[in-house]
């Protein structure tokens, strides 16, 4: 018997996500203060998720952590949102770290 392919909730959690968002953009819902303060936490969540769901792929998934924490960070006061613009080379390195350990996962 044939097993079903697993759907990674990280996915699903970000589809609902981004449809909460674009339903906000639209004016069809409003976010009270306390989501429109926490949801990069969601996106933090959602990274830990695909880490979890898929140790073997680990830059989206560091990517979408960093980003929610530096977002969070900015939405409580203790980054300024110019000070998280600064930070933005930490992507390149990210990047550049994913293609470093894939390229040596591949090679043993």
């Amino acid at each position: 018997m044939a097993s079903m392919p697993r759907i990674p909730f990280s996915g699903i959690l970000l589809v609902l996500l981004g449809g909460l968002f674009l339903a906000d953009q639209f004016h069809v819902l409003s976010f009270g203060t306390v989501f429109s303060r926490w949801w990069p936490a969601l996106l933090v969540l959602a990274g830990v998720l695909n880490l979890l769901e898929r140790p073997s792929s680990i830059m989206a998934p560091v990517i979408m952590i960093t980003v929610g924490v530096a977002v969070l960070l900015s939405k409580l006061g203790y980054l300024q949102l110019t000070s998280v613009w600064k930070l933005w080379p930490l992507v390149l390195i990210t990047v550049g770290l994913g293609i470093v350990f894939k390229g040596a996962r591949g090679k043993s």
